[in-house]
Formats: C-alpha cells, sequence, structure tokens
C-alpha cells in the first residue's frame, strides 16, 4: 500500500507552519465552511440527552429510516432501512463494500482519475486494481466503450467503482452516459457496482444527478455511497453510508461488527437533523458560492501559459494539466520531471500546497480544491502561475 499523497503533502504543509511559515493549501478535500445551524445545536442537544451509548451496528433505526426515505424522494431509489449500513464516514463503507464483493484474486475496475484511496482499498481486498483511462476529451466521463474493453480483457472482474461526481476531475456523468455504462454492464451480469456518489448534492448542472443504482435493472448490483461530509460540511464527524441489495448490506454490517461497531451515535444524531430540518435554501447557497469559486479557479488557471484545464461540473476539484512545463528546472536548478516533483518545489519555492496527480493515475495533472475562500484560492493560483513560468528548460 501507498501513503495517501494527499495526506503526506497536508502533513508537509503542517511541518512547514509548526515552522513559522505561511503556507497557502489547496490540497484538503473538505468544505471551508461550517455545518449548518441545526446540526451544531443537534451536537449539543444529543450529548445533553444522553445520547452517548452505542446504536445498532447498522446505525440508529430512525437516522436508518430518515435516509431510506431521502435517497428515495430525491434519488427514485426505494431502499428499506435494513438495507442502509451506517459507518464512520463513507470511506468505511466504501472499504466494507469492497470486502464483501472482492475476493482474493478478483479484478476490480477503477475508472481513472481516480481518488487515491481506491486502489489500495482493492489490494486490502487481495484483489487486483485495473486502471480504466477516462480522457479529458471526454470530460473524464467513463465511455462505453472504454468499459467493454477493460471488462473483456479482464474476465476476473467482480466489480467496479464509479465515483460520479468525480473526486479528482468535478466530471459528472450524465443520465445517458451512465445509460451507456450501464447498457454495457447488461452483458457482464456479476460484476457489482460501487456507485460513490458523496458529491452528489455539489453539482453546477441544469439536469438533477442521476444514482447508478436508480437506472433500468441496476439496482440489484449497486452499492450506493453516500453521506454527510461533502453536502454538510461535516466532514469530522464521520458518517457516511452504503445503500445496498440485502444481501450484501448484511455482509458489510457483519464486517462492520468486527471492525468499529457503530458509527458516534452523537454524529448520528446530528445526521438525521441534517436530513430533516436542513432546508434547500442553505444547501442551495453553498453551492451557488462553490459555483463562483469554481468559476474563479477555473479562470486564473485557463490564463496561465501553457496550462490546459477544464471547466468541472461537481465536486470542488479542479485539474489542470501541467505536463508542459515538465523536463524544466527551478531557478536555483532543482528538476522538475513529474506532477511529484512540480508539487515539492511548488511547496518548497512559494509555499502553496496542491496535490499531485500521480496520486490520482494521471500523472500529467494536479489537482486543486477550490473549497477555500476567494483570497486563498487567488493567492495560490496567482503563486503557481508565477512558480510555473519560473522555470526554465535545461
Amino acid at each position: 500500500m501507498a501513503v495517501s499523497k494527499t495526506i503526506e503533502i497536508h502533513s508537509l504543509t503542517k511541518e512547514m507552519e509548526r515552522a513559522g511559515k505561511v503556507v497557502y493549501s489547496l490540497c484538503v478535500g473538505e468544505p471551508d465552511y461550517q455545518p449548518p445551524g441545526q446540526v451544531l445545536t443537534a451536537t449539543a442537544k444529543a450529548a445533553e440527552l444522553g445520547l452517548t451509548k452505542y446504536t445498532a451496528v447498522t446505525g440508529d433505526g430512525e437516522l436508518r429510516a430518515a435516509i431510506a426515505a431521502d435517497l428515495k424522494a430525491r434519488k427514485q431509489t426505494d431502499y428499506s432501512p435494513e438495507q442502509i449500513v451506517v459507518s464512520n464516514g463513507a470511506k468505511q463503507a466504501v472499504l466494507q463494500a469492497l470486502l464483501a464483493v472482492a475476493c482474493p484474486g478478483d479484478e476490480v475496475l477503477v475508472p481513472s482519475p481516480y481518488w487515491p484511496s481506491y486502489p489500495d482499498m482493492v489490494k486490502m481486498c487481495q484483489a487486483v486494481p485495473v486502471d480504466v483511462k477516462t480522457s479529458a476529451a471526454d470530460g473524464y466521463a467513463l465511455t462505453g466503450k472504454a468499459l467493454r474493453e477493460a471488462l473483456t480483457k479482464h474476465p476476473k472482474a467482480s466489480s467496479i467503482i464509479l465515483c460520479n461526481p468525480s473526486n479528482p476531475t468535478g466530471c459528472v456523468m450524465s443520465e445517458a452516459q451512465l445509460q451507456e455504462v450501464a447498457s454495457v454492464l447488461a452483458d457482464f451480469p456479476n460484476v457489482v457496482v460501487i456507485s460513490d456518489e458523496i458529491y452528489e448534492r455539489l453539482t453546477y448542472t441544469e439536469q438533477p444527478h442521476v444514482s447508478f443504482a436508480s437506472l433500468p435493472d441496476m439496482f440489484q448490483r449497486t452499492v450506493t455511497i453516500n453521506g454527510f461530509s461533502k453536502s454538510h460540511s461535516m466532514t469530522g464527524y464521520r458518517v457516511g453510508y452504503a445503500a445496498a441489495p440485502l444481501y450484501i448490506a448484511k455482509a458489510c454490517g457483519k464486517l462492520q461488527s468486527q471492525m468499529t461497531s457503530c458509527a458516534s451515535s452523537i454524529a448520528q444524531y446530528a445526521a438525521n437533523v441534517a436530513l430533516k430540518d436542513v432546508d434547500q435554501k442553505w444547501m442551495a447557497e453553498r453551492v451557488g458560492e462553490l459555483r463562483e469559486k469554481r468559476d474563479l479557479a477555473f479562470r486564473l488557471i485557463q490564463a496561465i501559459p501553457g496550462v490546459k484545464v477544464g471547466l468541472p461540473s461537481g465536486a470542488f476539484y479542479i485539474l489542470p494539466d501541467v505536463s508542459s512545463y515538465y523536463g524544466t528546472v527551478t531557478p536555483d536548478g532543482r528538476s522538475v520531471k513529474n506532477s511529484h516533483e512540480l508539487c515539492l518545489e511548488l511547496l518548497r519555492c512559494e509555499q502553496v500546497a496542491l496535490v499531485s496527480g500521480d496520486a490520482f493515475g494521471a500523472d500529467d495533472c494536479i489537482r486543486l480544491s477550490y473549497a477555500a475562500s476567494t483570497e486563498l484560492i487567488t493567492e495560490s493560483i496567482t503563486r503557481l502561475a508565477r512558480f510555473l513560468q519560473s522555470l526554465k528548460r535545461k
């Protein structure tokens, strides 16, 4: 297993800050605003009510019922509370789903660019991650052609991980694109889909986000992953969930019973309030703010000579291609051959922390999170531009 590059860069920034340096960080994937007021109030209220003991392993019954009702109302997917497993964050939900469906020696398709944890989670199951390339020309959406080629070439594939909206690309696959994927999967009935939809409320397209499990014939073969970290800025609460066919949900519950038991009782109470009491106005305002920050980041990056970048449709990441600057040296003669070296030198020279694209299976690129203040976005990208233009050919 590899150390998470996101965590590695974040750790370096903390070391620099402890040394008294100012660091401009756009590397951590969490909103820069607080959870809704109702959630903060509920957090304290849960403790006052004495809700400080274990819940059921798979989650408080009222929360699971609320999640099922929310998915039915917003996503048209009809889960029962028994099909919901509440975990310590969506990351645990993904890992448990993989442990439930991927046997040792199986292959798991992982479209790239991907979230760095996916391949190593697959390895933890003693399965083999298979990189399925997507392209900037297709907006980083997985195509039916690429999927069919991968499934034909890898007959041991037992599952595929879809991240929609995507971290790190910001791609939001349309219903038509998802239908294309589903039509290919119809010819491979034993492949389970783990659909990570943790960013589904953070989209900037006119069309609503479509849950993969809502497509015809996909419900009984899809594990839907979601949670409260990104939508309600509750990253530290660690509440995520899997919604799955009952046989998979039971397997995930069994795994969780031996791993962590239940998620935090206080956090679950707050999550229930987040679903029931936070109005759409709050969510719409946050999405509107993120859209403005996306547009700012896109304009600033697009203006840097030699950098190629597309406009993301969801989440809060942007993935510019900076490979035209590879094969250069810094003013003091240090080599920049790839995304990792570029990010390390950028941190050293300009105190800007970004994540190298090699962590995401996209070494031509670097990832920026624009879930930050406009001042931080502007300063960071201004420094990035200055750094890139200071590089010289050998």
